[in-house]
């Protein structure tokens, strides 16, 4: 496609009745409905979840002009910044299959939000990186020339890959900025999409080139988590769109909201030692650690109180309190489960059943769930006989949960707070 003009992709009755037949339109939470294939659905960002992340840039000084995206995909990241920052959008799409679908998307998000940004959007079939050959076509499209307000990068990657490198990305990141670069303002207004996967190594290459092009310009890095305990999102926010912290993890909630954790990535430490009764113990989300604001969390969550990390591998990072943690909404979101240790027990087994479930009946608990490492054959079957032992003892008037996890060289009964 390098030689090719680009070409306007006109979402008329034609390009209407394709996508249709092609890849029908699933309705999304809000009930706009986006045409995609099943290939394309499994690369494109959710719309509650685009539209969070442009939600981003609402504090952010964007400046007049078009939303580019020069490997758009489906368009739906697109249609969303278009949409937060009413701006018209010029997506580039190199698959043929694809570029009409985006345009139908694209013109659909404009509608159905009923804001002007769509009269002056356009998707392009054609080859990212011929940026004169870009801007030429879309200039005379739409009869008029503007300037590039916000550039969004998502290069495909390959699916299945375990460990993804800069090499794999069509296009190629390093391409893709050079050749745009000469369009935007030395303080530009930019945000690269990566792979969660990329390791610090990798991550240091990104910046490297962007140093290249723009020297010393701010940045941000920015985790995406939707809990579950695992990196959805991985960005780069560079000028513009820039935190006054160069590190962000972002929790976004199954209602849409968003919490924003900042700060320096820090270098967490283990402490080990026995957990006391009457000290409080905390699961985290294991996103703080791989983001490198466990320290950024910890601060917030104890306020200068005693505190340690009894752990910081695996699916249940813990830290060790004196007091309850707070339970603002910034600690709360990155928080499995917490509560206050009432007791202690050597190991979790069958055989040590009858312990567990007397020492939790005397620490006043109704029910004990399992937060510990065990075979996950074995689990089911033991937390159902923790269920049925634990109802022997009869109701209380209150319900009081409890859980058990892993404590130094034991195991922690806590009353979950």
């Amino acid at each position: 496609m390098a030689g090719i003009k680009p070409v306007v992709m006109v979402p008329d009755d034609n390009a209407r009745a394709y996508a249709d037949s092609s890849a029908p339109a699933r309705e999304e939470e809000d009930g706009l409905s986006f045409h995609a294939t099943d290939e394309m659905r499994r690369l494109a960002t959710p719309w509650s979840v685009a539209l969070a992340r442009a939600t981003l840039l609402e504090g952010c000084q964007i400046p007049q002009g078009v939303v580019l995206d020069p490997a758009c995909g489906s368009a739906i990241q697109l249609a969303a910044l278009c949409s937060v920052l009413n701006r018209p959008g010029l997506g580039i799409e190199l698959s043929g299959a694809a570029a009409p679908l985006a345009a139908i998307n694209l013109e659909r998000c404009a509608t159905w939000k009923g804001q002007g940004w769509g009269d002056s959007s356009r998707i392009l079939w054609g080859d990212g990186v011929v940026a004169d050959s870009i801007l030429q076509t879309y200039h005379q499209s739409v009869g008029a020339t503007s300037p590039i307000a916000l550039l969004h990068i998502d290069p495909a990657r390959p699916q299945n890959a375990q460990q993804h490198t800069l090499d794999e990305m069509q296009p190629r990141l390093d391409q893709l900025l050079s050749a745009w670069a000469p369009f935007l303002a030395r303080q530009p207004a930019l945000i690269l999409d990566l792979s969660p996967r990329l390791s610090d190594a990798q991550r240091l290459e990104v910046e490297e080139i962007v140093s290249s092009i723009w020297g010393d310009v701010p940045r941000t890095w920015q985790w995406m988590t939707q809990g579950r305990g695992r990196i959805d999102r991985l960005s780069l926010w560079v000028g513009l769109t820039s935190d006054s912290q160069p590190n962000r993890l972002v929790r976004l909630s199954k209602d849409g909201g968003v919490s924003l954790l900042t700060g320096i990535q820090e270098h967490s430490v283990v402490e080990s030692g026995p957990v006391g009764i009457g000290q409080f113990l905390t699961i985290v989300d294991p996103c703080l650690v791989s983001s490198g604001l466990a320290e950024s969390w910890r601060q917030n969550a104890v306020k200068g109180k005693n505190s340690s990390w009894m752990k910081l591998t695996g699916r249940r990072p813990a830290l060790v309190s004196s007091d309850a943690i707070s339970d603002e909404k910034i600690v709360s979101d990155f928080v499995q489960i917490s509560g206050r240790v009432v007791d202690t027990v050597v190991g979790v087994s069958f055989e040590t059943l009858s312990e567990i479930t007397e020492a939790a009946n005397s620490a006043g608990l109704t029910s004990l769930k399992l937060r510990c490492q065990i075979d996950p054959d074995l689990q089911p079957k033991l937390q159902s006989a923790i269920d049925q032992s634990m109802k022997q003892f009869g109701p209380q008037s209150n319900e009081t949960r409890g859980f058990i996890t892993e404590s130094g060289e034991g195991y922690a009964i806590c009353h979950q707070t």
